[in-house]
Order: structure tokens, then sequence, then C-alpha cells
């Protein structure tokens, strides 16, 4: 077996996990930067939440909404909190993950959390060339 090979036997991706910070905003009863708990993006994951993310436009080509899957793509990778939680989701008094991500975290909030998600991905870090990557 070549040493590639028994790295990545070393290296599975199913348990990675980062805490990271994505506002001065969000602290517990110390004062202290509340951390976000997330996992990589997997591939298949990735494949299927372009395809929740695709529309179709007026000139018949596919078509992915960045926005819609930059949000799906927050609301799998991140494990805490749970974007999904029904409970939060009620108490708030909204009907779907992505209006409780939209109404409890700002807009900056939300693109250093998806910036932080698409680099433990393996992501370039322009998310720029991201972007393209994505679209094609």
């Amino acid at each position: 077996m070549s040493t590639l090979q028994e790295i990545l036997n070393l290296n599975i991706v199913d348990n990675i996990v980062h805490y990271v910070e994505i506002s001065n905003r969000l602290k517990d009863e110390n004062g202290q930067n509340l951390k976000f708990k997330i996992k990589p993006i997997l591939f298949e994951d990735l494949n299927r939440l372009k395809k929740k993310a695709t529309f179709i436009n007026k000139n018949g080509q596919p078509v992915i909404d960045e926005v819609k899957l930059n949000t799906y793509c927050i609301i799998e990778s991140t494990l805490e909190p749970c974007f999904k939680d029904i409970k939060s989701m009620e108490k708030l008094k909204v009907n779907t993950p992505e209006q409780y991500l939209n109404k409890v975290l700002l807009a900056g909030e939300i693109d250093r959390l998806i910036k932080e998600i698409l680099t433990i991905s393996g992501f370039v870090e322009n998310i720029e060339e991201l972007v393209v990557d994505i679209k094609n």
C-alpha cells in the first residue's frame, strides 16, 4: 500500500469538526465569544444541495442560486447551533431552517460562517474562485 493510501486511510473526513467564532455579538454569560461547531460539506451533499438550489432561467438554462446554496450549506454543515431545531423555529415563529438562519444571524455573520465551512471543506480561500467552481 502506498504512503498516500495509508495517510488517506488514517484521515477520513467523516469525523472532522471545527469550532469557529463568527461574531463579537454572540457571547456567553462570562463575556466570551461563542463558537459555532461546524463540519465540512461532503461532495455528495454539495451535489445534492446544488440541485436543490438550481432553477431554470427564462432562457431555459439551469442556474445555481448562490444565496440559496450558501444557506443550504450552512444548515447542512453547522452542528451547533442546529438551524433545523423545530422548537427554536416555533419559538421565533418561522417555518423553515432558512427563515430561522436569517432571523438569528446578521448578513456578515452568515458570510463568515459560509467562508469557514468552505475553507474546512477544502475549497480555495478565494471566494470568487469558489463561486466559479460551484457554477461549473
